[in-house]
């Protein structure tokens, strides 16, 4: 369900997907708007049935990468609610 919101973001955000090892728990992607670009590595450790653990690194030179994690961890929490309720 976690790889499955990632993927989602992926989509929602138009970002270039740069890497994918789902069976591992890592999904790397682009995200370009305006002049800006922000690199986005999910990690996803610990799945099992009732939970699991959340990586994300912002690439380097990313611009307000302390906003983009918020944003990013606020977008998945956002995805898995609504995943949870359907």
């Amino acid at each position: 369900m976690v790889l499955n919101a990632i993927n989602n973001i992926v989509e929602l955000q138009k970002a270039k997907l740069t890497f994918s090892d789902t069976p591992n728990g890592k999904i790397n992607f682009v995200v370009r708007m305006y002049a800006n670009r922000w690199e986005h590595r999910f990690t996803v450790t610990g799945i099992n049935k009732n939970k699991c653990s959340v990586k994300l690194e912002i690439g380097h030179g990313s611009l307000n990468g302390e906003m983009q994690l918020k944003r990013e961890f606020a977008l998945l929490d956002s995805m898995l609610l609504e995943e949870k309720s359907n």
